[in-house]
């Protein structure tokens, strides 16, 4: 069984499943959008667009690990999901 990590920017944050990870995600792009919609839109877009076509689980049962950047503010947010053993 596996749990994931989430980090964006500082912050990090452990999801159960996937589907709790991309809602983590989902939670801080809105906040992203929030502080500067016009250059935060086309990495939310990104964002959204892997994890519908399937690219995050891909990259996470391949590589362990998928990222992406969201510009907010003049400043590069990085944004990660890392996938984990979990541990009884």
């Amino acid at each position: 069984m596996s749990s994931y990590s989430v980090t964006v920017g500082e912050e990090s944050v452990r999801a159960r499943s996937l589907q709790e990870a991309q809602g983590i995600v989902m939670e801080y792009v809105t906040d992203l959008l929030a502080r500067d919609p016009e250059a935060a839109s086309q990495g939310a877009l990104m964002a959204n667009k892997a994890f519908s076509a399937g690219t995050v689980d891909q990259a996470l049962n391949s590589q362990g690990s998928w990222q992406t950047v969201i510009t907010v503010q003049g400043e590069q947010v990085n944004i990660s999901i890392a996938k984990r053993r979990w541990w009884r």
